[in-house]
């Protein structure tokens, strides 16, 4: 039996097979390979997008407050900048506007001055 086994391994090492392996890639893999290497090596790099505004104030307390609302109610991307002289709550980070406009459908009714905004910004988390 362990001739067998061995003669049979001998063979099989003997043989060569060859085997062709067809891979293809997504369309659009290419840059985003080549946009996330470019994260990685400038993490400060911003990207033009956009961003939903959704609270705009003087005090920093209610735009904590309403982010915090924000957060609690969606699974979204959120912070409170100060951009002289008001604290400005910002929401989401989109490539598209066709992308920005889904949201902003969802938390229209109850954010009723909350507007698009056009702006550089970091890369989306993947």
């Amino acid at each position: 039996m362990k001739n067998f086994i061995l003669t049979l391994a001998l063979v099989l090492s003997i043989i060569e097979l060859k085997a062709q392996v067809t891979v293809n890639k997504p369309v659009g893999l290419e840059g985003l390979i080549h946009g996330r290497i470019a994260q990685r090596k400038h993490p400060d790099t911003k990207i033009q997008g956009y961003t939903i505004l959704i609270f705009r104030g003087d005090s920093r307390t209610a735009a904590e407050a309403q982010k915090n609302l924000f957060d609690a109610a969606y699974n979204n991307y959120s912070e409170v900048v100060w951009e002289e002289p008001n604290f400005k709550v910002y929401v989401g980070l989109f490539k598209t506007k066709l992308d920005c406009i889904g949201l902003f459908n969802e938390i229209k009714d109850k954010y009723q001055t909350a507007i698009i905004i056009s702006q550089k910004i970091p890369y989306p988390p993947l």
